[in-house]
């Protein structure tokens, strides 16, 4: 419930709950949070812009089974 809320709050470009809720989801291992917060990283959505923190979100949602993030690592990786 914790990454939809906070998806929601993307959607409206409400920032600051978004990335509250995502964290929290992300912060119990929810996999798409971790991709949504790593897409907001390196976007620049509500934080400083910050492809590390990014690339570290992405890396964290891979590694937990998250189909997109880890499709998005393989492209990073054949570059």
């Amino acid at each position: 419930a914790q990454n939809e809320l906070g998806q929601v709050f993307l959607r409206a470009d409400k920032f600051k709950p978004a990335l509250y809720w995502l964290r929290q989801a992300g912060s119990k291992n929810n996999a798409d949070a971790m991709q949504w917060l790593a897409h907001c990283y390196v976007n620049g959505k509500g934080v400083a812009k910050d492809d590390n923190l990014g690339l570290m979100w992405l890396a964290k949602a891979a590694a937990h089974g998250h189909v997109i993030a880890q499709a998005q690592i393989n492209g990073l990786l054949q570059r």
